[in-house]
């Protein structure tokens, strides 16, 4: 009876399983693509004028809209013209009482072009709104 090992059983003993580092890197590749998609939007740069009262409203009830001094109005992170809003204001939806508007306007913007905003947000049915203002630390120019 031959009961020695054979060549070939020793060399493979030798190598690292590569299987499972391909799964960690493919898995940390997935991860990272998922994610990134969640950071393609960046903030506006805007300098809101200065407030001291402050309104509180919950996420679940609030709607952003920023209006900035070059024209461009983003409704909800959502880039948008002033024709094309009420578009967007009607799919969202019956607004209700409980909906609030939150209007985000650089203090550059024109007061005529807040105000045509606003008439649109009542039009659509969204009856309150609030103008927000820099917070205590926030920079107001």
């Amino acid at each position: 009876m031959n009961f020695r090992k054979s060549k070939l059983k020793e060399s493979t003993d030798v190598y690292l399983n590569m299987t499972p580092l391909v799964d960690v890197v493919l898995l940390l590749l997935l991860f990272f693509m998922v994610t990134t998609q969640f950071t393609s939007f960046p903030g506006l740069r805007m300098l809101l004028p200065a407030a001291e009262s402050k309104v509180r409203v919950q996420d679940s009830e609030r709607l952003e809209l920023s209006v900035t001094s070059g024209g461009d109005i983003f409704f909800e992170n959502q880039p948008t013209t002033i024709s094309g809003l009420s578009g967007l204001l009607d799919r969202v939806g019956a607004a209700g009482d409980e909906v609030v508007v939150v209007i985000s306007a650089d203090r550059e913007v024109a007061y005529g072009r807040i105000i045509r905003v606003m008439d649109i947000l009542r039009l659509a049915g969204f009856n309150r709104v609030v103008l927000r203002g820099a917070e205590k630390g926030e920079p107001d120019g």
